[in-house]
């Protein structure tokens, strides 16, 4: 049996887990199963898997969340989003979960398709993410519901304090845990904590990790999603743009001490986005444990 990440925070004051995205291709689909193989040699508590934008991954996110309970009994959190889908359709995918076994999700409202088009108007009955949460606590607490949290604030929130109550709507609308958006000060994650605590929320809020591999496309993406990158990334960074090993081995680096200074002050635990890659993850865990 499957077990539910809540009931794993009943045992476990620090958990870790790995983002996973759904490949394209078959060879990729392979890939990614070699891959889940090593990472759990570091025995992680879960796995999760992304959802594309507008629904564009449905199918092949159940399959492989499926997969991967399958093959290593592991819990895996499908990522699940209201957008361009009808309430019927979102009740009929919490549906096939249930019959494979699936208990654990992370509720998104989630990116629309670049082209709009393609979201039918009446595709897009649900507006909000606490309305998915709604939903999936209706199912008698058969799932357990991740929500996500934005340190640096929701890029389309009109400041931190209106993210931050849009954030307690969803845990109190069925929301069990949060798991946050990447940063790369510590600092704007303690501040998080201790925000969220003067609004009365204090359920688990898991650091997102995103070790860096390529500093100019980190810099793109961080700008779409509204993430600060601090001068200090810059500094490290911008130097040594065209040495890919040189890059790497700073981005291990930098993700090691961040990973440190987190735990050390009290984090409860890691979420790392692998990109679908043994490595830097791997690496980083490696020199985390040698700590102890």
């Amino acid at each position: 049996m499957i077990r539910k990440i809540s009931d794993i925070f009943k045992e476990k004051e620090k958990t870790l887990g790995f983002e996973f995205f759904p490949p394209k291709t078959s060879k990729g689909l392979l890939k990614l199963y070699e891959t889940a193989l090593l990472l759990k040699d570091l025995q992680p508590d879960y796995c999760s898997v992304t959802y594309g934008a507008g629904g564009s991954t449905k199918d092949k996110t159940m399959e492989v969340v499926d997969e991967l309970q399958k093959r290593f009994g592991l819990p895996v959190m499908h990522h699940l989003t209201c957008n361009c889908h009808t309430i019927t359709e979102i009740k009929q995918m919490l549906n096939s979960m249930q019959k494979r076994n699936i208990c654990n999700v992370l509720a998104l409202y989630g990116d629309l398709p670049q082209d709009e088009s393609i979201c039918a108007e009446n595709k897009r009955e649900m507006q909000y993410c606490y309305e998915l949460c709604k939903i999936l606590k209706s199912y008698r607490d058969y799932f357990c519901v991740a929500v996500a949290g934005f340190p640096c604030g929701h890029i389309s929130s009109p400041d931190r304090d209106t993210d931050i109550e849009y954030l307690k709507i969803k845990l109190e609308s069925g929301g069990d845990f949060v798991i946050t958006q990447l940063f790369f000060d510590n600092a704007v994650y303690f501040d998080y904590l201790e925000r969220l605590k003067k609004v009365n929320i204090h359920v688990r809020v898991i650091p997102g990790i995103l070790p860096i591999v390529n500093y100019e496309k980190m810099i793109k993406f961080c700008a779409d999603c509204g993430v600060i990158v601090p001068k200090k990334v810059h500094e490290i960074f911008k130097p040594i743009v065209d040495d890919e090993e040189a890059t790497k081995k700073a981005g291990i680096d930098f993700a090691v001490q961040q990973c440190r200074e987190l735990l050390d002050g009290g984090a409860c635990g890691l979420h790392f986005f692998t990109l679908n890659k043994v490595d830097p993850t791997r690496e980083i865990i490696r020199q985390l444990r040698e700590d102890k």
